[in-house]
C-alpha cells in the first residue's frame, strides 16, 4: 500500500488556561489523514506522523488556527446572552470549517496528501442559558459547591487503599444498550 493513516489532534488553548485545566478536560479536534509515502516517517515506536517539513508546515497552521478560536472564544464571551442560546454549538460548527478550510488550502495536497475525517473530542457545553434570572446568575457557584460537596461524599465513602482484612467492595456493571438474555 503507497499511502497510510495519520492521526493528528490539537488542544486550542485558551488564555489564562492551565495545563492542569487542560488535562482536567482534554479536549479539541482529532483529525485524520490519509498520506502516500513520501508525506510520512514514524517516530520511535513506530507510530506514523509527517515528515518534519510537512510537520512544520502542520504546526503552522495549528498555530494560526489556535489564533482564531482564541480571538473567537474571547468574542463570544464578551457577547452577553441574556437569552437561551445554541451559539457555542455553532461556535464549533464554525471552528472546525475554518480549521478545514485552513487546511484545504495551506497544508492539503490533492490526491496525495488528504484530510479525511475532523472530531470534535471532549466535553462541550452546547446550550448556555441565559443570566435572566436571578437564580441563572448564581448558577455557577451552585455548580462548584455541588461538585465539591459530591466530591467529599465520594472520598468519604472510598475504602482506604491497601488495608489489611478491610473486603473489596463489588463493582457493579451496566451495559444500557445489551438486551437482557433469555
Amino acid at each position: 500500500m503507497d499511502a497510510r493513516l495519520i492521526q493528528f489532534h490539537i488542544t486550542p488553548k485558551l488564555e489564562g488556561q492551565t495545563q492542569e485545566e487542560l488535562r482536567q478536560n482534554p479536549s479539541g479536534f482529532n483529525m485524520e489523514f490519509i498520506a502516500k509515502e513520501k508525506y510520512i516517517s514514524e517516530n520511535l515506536q513506530g507510530v506514523p506522523q509527517f515528515r518534519r517539513e510537512y510537520r512544520h508546515s502542520l504546526n503552522h497552521v495549528v498555530d494560526q488556527f489556535n489564533e482564531y478560536y482564541q480571538w473567537h472564544t474571547e468574542k463570544a464571551a464578551k457577547m452577553k446572552h441574556y437569552g437561551d442560546s445554541f451559539g457555542r454549538l455553532e461556535d464549533l460548527s464554525d471552528a472546525t470549517k475554518y480549521l478545514a478550510s485552513l487546511l484545504k488550502s495551506e497544508f492539503l495536497v490533492p490526491n496525495e496528501l488528504e484530510l479525511i475525517d475532523i472530531q470534535i473530542v471532549g466535553q462541550f457545553s452546547v446550550y448556555e442559558s441565559g443570566s435572566d434570572t436571578d437564580l441563572k446568575k448564581q448558577a455557577d457557584q451552585i455548580r462548584e459547591a455541588s461538585i465539591r460537596e459530591m466530591q467529599k461524599k465520594m472520598a468519604a465513602r472510598q475504602p482506604a487503599p491497601n488495608q489489611p482484612g478491610q473486603p473489596r467492595r463489588p463493582v457493579a456493571m451496566h451495559f444500557p444498550n445489551r438486551e437482557p438474555r433469555a
